[in-house]
């Protein structure tokens, strides 16, 4: 929470994107996979350019989530999803990586069909 001195600014999606989501089963053995049970990445996309705008991704720990955006936040979604597959299977050792990478196999599923 804020101390007082902090402000959360409150994030403002733009009229002119859209938002996909995808998702995935998380491993057992897992603590969250017994809490929620499956990962969500959601990507908001201008439909336009095809640019990915914003990333959330939940359950995925701070510097798995960091690679994420870093790897898609800016690029296109055909490029961005595949770059961000590759990118995880090199950087992110954790036992959710296949999950994420799943779950952003649904999300290019879902753009595919858009």
């Amino acid at each position: 929470m804020s101390n007082g001195d902090e402000t959360i600014k409150e994030y403002k999606l733009r009229s002119d994107t859209i938002i996909i989501a995808g998702s995935a089963k998380l491993p057992d053995g897992t603590t969250a996979k017994h809490a929620f049970g499956s990962i969500t990445i959601e990507l908001e996309v201008d439909p336009v350019d095809t640019k990915i705008v914003d990333v959330s991704c939940t359950l995925l720990p701070f510097l798995g989530e960091k690679l994420i955006h870093t790897v898609l936040l800016g690029s296109k979604v055909d490029e961005g999803i595949r770059d961000a597959i590759e990118q995880l299977k090199k950087r992110f050792f954790s036992p959710t990586q296949r999950a994420v990478i799943a779950a952003l196999e649904d999300v290019y599923n879902k753009w595919c069909n858009i």
